[in-house]
């Protein structure tokens, strides 16, 4: 078992994670994933301290109002249950700005809001779309590209219908990536279908990294950079798999 211990130090020096450089924070997200999938790595125990100021938690002294943010990142991930990502990227209040919807796809309330952080809060310097492996969403959508006929179900609820519409160009992607690879008996081979689905997590995920990347190009510098990753879903060793792109490198 591994226990998550609050303990609360009014006399602790301030806690400072202001990364510089978009690098800096990039390399701060896989040093945090790597301590999350560390913990109880081969059955061993251990503990990782994630220090947090009284004030971002809302207590201690002070006037009572809400302090400033000051995210390192704008995260945009799948609203599944299982993928929190304050805990996979070992980050507490106010470090990260979480951006979470099934199939973490770039719908208007989303860019909307990543488009808010970078507008109104200096402190970002990275922007990163991560995906999961086992994700429903993309799963959905899957099954409607190898059978149509299962698409019908959704015909009628449009905002269900509009997350899997999202996700299938990525889905086509990876069924012409393992067609070019593998040939097109593809499908009649074992293991296709989870082939499939896996390659469309990690595709979507570039894709909307690639899209974000476009849109808010304008912002993009050394100081502010995009990029995009998949973690394992409820698996034993949680470790992210991220690669940064900094514009004007794509």
């Amino acid at each position: 078992m591994i226990e998550i211990r609050w303990r609360y130090d009014p006399d602790a020096d301030p806690v400072q994670r202001s990364p510089a450089t978009a690098e800096e924070a990039l390399l701060l997200l896989h040093m945090g994933n790597r301590a999350f999938a560390d913990l109880g790595r081969d059955g061993a125990g251990g503990q990782y301290v994630i220090p947090v100021s009284a004030e971002e938690l809302g207590i201690g002294a002070g006037d009572g109002s809400a302090i400033p943010q000051t995210p390192m990142a704008v995260v945009l991930g799948c609203a599944d249950a299982r993928v929190p990502l304050e805990l996979i990227f070992s980050q507490t209040a106010n470090d990260l700005f979480v951006v979470r919807v099934a199939g973490n796809v770039l719908g208007g309330e989303s860019v909307g809001s990543i488009d808010f952080a970078l507008a109104r809060i200096p402190s970002v310097r990275l922007v990163s779309v991560v995906g999961h492996t086992g994700c429903g969403a993309v799963k959905a959508a899957v099954d409607a590209y190898l059978d149509p006929s299962s698409y019908l179900g959704l015909s009628a609820n449009l905002p269900l219908r509009g997350i899997v519409d999202s996700l299938l160009a990525a889905v086509q992607a990876a069924d012409n990536a393992l067609r070019s690879q593998y040939g097109h008996d593809r499908g009649d081979r074992p293991g296709y279908y989870e082939a499939l689905w896996g390659c469309a997590v990690v595709l979507n995920a570039a894709v909307a990294g690639d899209a974000v990347r476009r849109m808010f190009s304008p912002y993009l510098s050394d100081e502010l950079a995009v990029a995009f990753g998949v973690v394992p879903a409820c698996s034993r060793h949680r470790t992210l798999k991220l690669w940064v792109r900094s514009w004007p490198s794509w």
